[in-house]
């Protein structure tokens, strides 16, 4: 294997070796915790959590993949999932392990889009709402629940800023949150004062508050 000769060229000893295929193996893994840190609901700041979140979703991805193999070798009879064989100081990964990440890692990467639906915009406390199993919303806070639940009426907004005394009113494109900074990017804006006189008209306009100083009406019921 290309990666073996490589690794004795640049003197790599066996330990890192180890290591090194390990780090491969939780590829998967890594694609789908980022994917869910970057676009999902849970941005995890300890890295053990991120470990965690590593190991968990490297697992889904090689049982889906399990799964995906298991079902083509109804069609193809050559088709098997080859479990690793771990063998310590000592090149375990093969050709057919590297094709395996690759396969997961490509998996991990439809499944981590597929979380992404379920957990923005809640499929599942939906589906447990409507069989009656719970009525909460889940863990998140308001802003995070509001902006995500794509309600029409969630859609449209008055930011009202009592410094300036003007309203922004328009179509959130985009939000996000920091530990400090609210953020709201709005599409077709049109700002008044607090009497209601249309200031001007702008396409986008960006806004960023604190968390504390940040005032939202939805006028669409």
């Amino acid at each position: 294997m290309i990666v073996r000769a490589e690794l004795r060229v640049w003197g790599v000893d066996r330990m890192d070796i180890f290591f090194f295929q390990l780090v491969l193996i939780f590829i998967p893994g890594m694609i789908w915790e980022r994917t869910d840190a970057k676009y999902g609901t849970s941005r995890p700041n300890e890295q053990w959590e991120i470990l965690r979140r590593t190991l968990m979703f490297g697992l889904a991805a090689y049982m889906a993949t399990f799964a995906i193999y298991w079902l083509c070798s109804f069609c193809f009879p050559g088709t098997s999932f080859q479990v690793f064989k771990f063998q310590k100081d000592v090149e375990f990964l093969d050709n057919q392990s590297a094709k395996l990440i690759f396969h997961a890692s490509f998996v991990s990467l439809i499944c981590a889009t597929a979380w992404l639906y379920v957990t923005n915009y809640k499929l599942l406390t939906h589906l447990l709402q409507g069989i009656g199993a719970t009525k909460r919303d889940g863990d998140e806070d308001v802003w995070e629940f509001s902006f995500n639940s794509g309600k029409p009426e969630v859609e449209y907004v008055h930011v009202r800023d009592f410094e300036k005394r003007i309203v922004y009113a328009g179509w959130v494109e985009s939000f996000s949150e920091t530990e400090k900074l609210r953020e709201l990017r709005l599409k077709d804006v049109a700002v008044f004062d607090f009497d209601g006189k249309l200031l001007f008209k702008t396409p986008r306009i960006y806004l960023a508050r604190k968390m504390d100083n940040i005032d939202i009406e939805f006028p669409v019921r």
